[in-house]
């Protein structure tokens, strides 16, 4: 038996205050998006903004159903509109925030980190990610691999031989 473990490193910031000018931009941008969200059911308010490698900025925000699984979240309705418009383009950080405050920031479902964790591989290069809801802390990863450490994906499917 070998016993192993797995450190997962971050940056958490007390308030948007210590963020540098580039992350404070996405912060605002995305806050400002939340605007846009269609959560009649929950009334949860999510917003997503992608920065892509040439400094486009791609913003999506949840969009719920009245049959529940029918909605998106904001992640992926900003991502899958980021590869949409901007296919030969690297996602270099998406920014997720949240109107309510809650103790700590609201993190990307299961689903949505599946899906960031895809791109994050075929692009071949990290993903930062920060997440932020309402005035509560704020969290900084460099790669969505951090919030996904054992990520299923297509190298599993793939024959051998």
């Amino acid at each position: 038996m070998n016993k192993k473990s797995l450190n997962i490193e971050y940056v958490e910031y007390d308030s948007i205050n210590g963020l540098d000018n580039e992350l404070l931009n996405l912060v605002h941008a995305a806050d400002d998006n939340l605007k846009n969200a269609y959560a009649p059911y929950s009334k949860f308010k999510v917003s997503a903004v992608c920065k892509m490698a040439n400094g486009e900025l791609v913003k999506g925000t949840n969009q719920e159903n009245g049959a529940y699984p029918s909605g998106l979240c904001a992640e992926r309705v900003a991502i899958f509109a980021a590869k949409s418009q901007f296919p030969d383009q690297k996602v270099d950080k998406i920014v997720v925030t949240t109107e309510k405050s809650t103790d700590l920031p609201v993190s990307p479902c299961g689903a949505c980190r599946q899906v960031l964790i895809e791109y994050e591989i075929t692009q071949n290069q990290p993903i930062e990610l920060t997440m932020k809801s309402g005035d509560s802390k704020i969290w900084q990863f460099k790669s969505v691999s951090d919030i996904l450490p054992f990520a299923f994906n297509g190298e599993f499917l793939k024959e051998k031989g």
